[in-house]
């Protein structure tokens, strides 16, 4: 493909050579081959691609992308260095942003094809994007999925080191969905893909923001929570409809003025009802009634009650989408049972009732913003009750098995809020006992260990102090940082003073051991932090670590036990 159709949606100064020149790829990390290639530099945290560019010269790259606020003693370097190798050398004003609409070019625009949803927002990206997948998938509609459980192109799933990958492999997926017959795909978008111009010049059909809470802030991340909240709202400029979460202040604060069409949703926190071994919703006479056996979900004209928790400011949209009459039941699994009620401005309201395979209100608000983006694409409300009722997502809320009448369940909150959040929602089931198995990640804010030990210390009966992805540092001085910040908490000292209120096991597979050995009837096991993932991440080693399999390999350990 010529150099100068990849840069014909690009500003650029041509410093040397010609763009009428045939390339064979695009590349952007240094040690790729670079023979017939385009070498975008791109400047990083840690490294700067502008400081091998000499060295992707002389390994045969035809042309090479350099960013306008380089110094002038290295563009003449450079300049001098590309006349030598008889190099195009292309001048930008941001090569994270040349890289994106150059990737599109190169891939044809694979983006117009498919109807892309954009999901973003501190917690439940993934939830969210799986559940709208196998909404969609079930509607008949071949979605591919780009995120933190990997990707799907349509027949295969891989792996990604992101959540949202680089702009140029964003497109390479993009085109691979296309043309594997893929009709829509669902992208997770994280600050730092927004940030990076990882999506720069894409349109999303729907964007989705699901919270706003502090995070990913410190070096090489986000300078403040402003910062953050900005770059997640830079979505919501690059969408034709918005679904946001209008329980949320932070949310509606990033979003104010934004410039798409924009719907919130809200879950109703206030009609929570207590858990039962087995109810479902049917409709009855035009009222919603309790009932022993499930149905499928059924559309009614009928005007149900529509109280909105946060009300909107001046100018802002009304809460459109909202989940009310909420139960929760634990058999034979948990669950929760809620209503859905659609009020769009001048048109009666329709009401749905839904069984969702995943505890919690959180993931009910989750669950909400996927069937919005469902219904918008035409998704019929019976489609949606069968696709709500056997999702199970990979890490997320997942129930691995049941131990002596108590429930094992995995999940990946890593950080306080949402630690917090799914210890509160498993509350409400009102365990025997709430035994929650966590750690902390190395090399991140140490803020998180103090957000972690409160949730936990708070929200728990029992803990398990152990070892998350220690990365560079000693996973027992992580340890020690959590258990300094539980004995500093005033209002729990009537829990630590309680013998076994928390144990410190540094080995990850004899802390799983030691929760399961515990479990009773009525209790609830938290194993929190690593979720999907299938790796310990110690002394810069990625370790095999698939929960699933140890918490397998450890109940069929202690049956073969007892039966010995």
């Amino acid at each position: 493909m010529l150099l100068a159709w990849l840069l014909k949606n690009i500003v650029y100064r041509l410093l040397c050579g010609t763009v009428e020149i045939p390339v064979r790829d695009i590349i952007y990390d240094s040690r790729k081959d670079a023979e017939g290639c385009v070498f975008v530099c791109l400047k990083g945290y840690y490294s700067d691609g502008h400081d091998f560019a000499a060295d992707v010269m002389s390994r045969g790259a035809r042309a090479v992308v350099i960013r306008e606020s380089l110094s002038p003693e290295k563009k003449s370097a450079l300049w001098e260095l590309a006349r030598d190798h008889g190099v195009c050398l292309v001048c930008v004003k941001d090569t994270r942003t040349a890289l994106s609409e150059m990737s599109r070019a190169l891939f044809e625009y694979p983006e117009k094809k498919l109807t892309l949803i954009g999901v973003t927002g501190t917690k439940g990206k993934t939830t969210v994007a799986a559940i709208l997948k196998h909404i969609l998938e079930r509607a008949g509609i071949r979605t591919g999925l780009i995120g933190t459980l990997g990707i799907f192109d349509g027949k295969h799933y891989f792996s990604s080191d992101n959540t949202t990958p680089e702009s140029y492999l964003v497109q390479k997926y993009l085109r691979m969905m296309a043309d594997q017959g893929c009709k829509a795909a669902v992208m997770e978008v994280s600050s730092q893909a927004l940030m990076c111009g990882r999506v720069s010049g894409v349109f999303f059909d729907y964007a989705v923001m699901t919270n706003i809470s502090p995070d990913h802030i410190g070096p090489g991340e986000h300078h403040s929570f402003e910062d953050y909240m900005y770059w997640k709202s830079r979505l919501f400029s690059q969408c034709q409809i918005g679904i946001a979460n209008g329980a949320d202040a932070h949310v509606l604060r990033a979003l104010t003025g934004c410039s798409c069409h924009l719907e919130l949703f809200a879950v109703r926190e206030d009609c929570i009802q207590e858990p039962s071994a087995g109810v479902c919703i049917q409709e009855e006479s035009g009222r919603a009634v309790m009932t022993p056996e499930p149905v499928g979900a059924v559309m009614t004209p009928e005007p149900a009650e529509h109280i909105i928790s946060v009300e909107p400011a001046a100018g802002r949209a009304p809460v459109e989408w909202e989940a009310c009459a909420l139960k929760t039941v634990l058999e034979p699994e948990p669950g929760i049972y809620f209503k859905i009620v659609r009020t769009s401005a001048g048109s009666s309201k329709e009401t749905a009732p839904l069984f969702l395979s995943l505890p919690g209100t959180f993931n009910v608000s989750n669950a909400l913003a996927a069937v919005a983006v469902a219904r918008h694409m035409g998704v019929p409300y019976e489609i949606i009750a069968a696709a709500l009722k056997d999702i199970h997502i990979c890490g997320r809320c997942e129930l691995l098995c049941m131990v002596n009448g108590g429930y094992f369940i995995l999940d990946y909150a890593h950080n306080g809020k949402a630690l917090e959040s799914v210890l509160k929602m498993l509350r409400q089931y009102h365990p025997a006992r709430l035994i929650c198995i966590f750690g902390c990640g190395g090399n991140r804010s140490r803020l998180r260990r103090s957000a972690m030990a409160q949730a936990a210390a708070r929200g728990a009966d029992r803990l398990i102090i152990t070892t998350d992805n220690p990365r560079y540092e000693v996973p027992a001085e992580i340890m020690r940082d959590i258990e300094k910040e539980i004995l500093k908490l005033k209002d729990i000292r009537i829990k630590t003073a309680k013998p076994g209120f928390y144990t410190m096991i540094e080995d990850r597979r004899e802390a799983i051991r030691k929760g399961i050995s515990m479990m009773q009837k009525g209790d609830i096991v938290l194993l929190a932090g690593k979720g999907h993932e299938t790796y310990q991440e110690i002394a810069g080693k990625k370790l095999p670590f698939d929960e699933h399999k140890i918490v397998r390999e450890e109940i069929a350990r202690q049956k073969r036990a007892a039966e010995d």
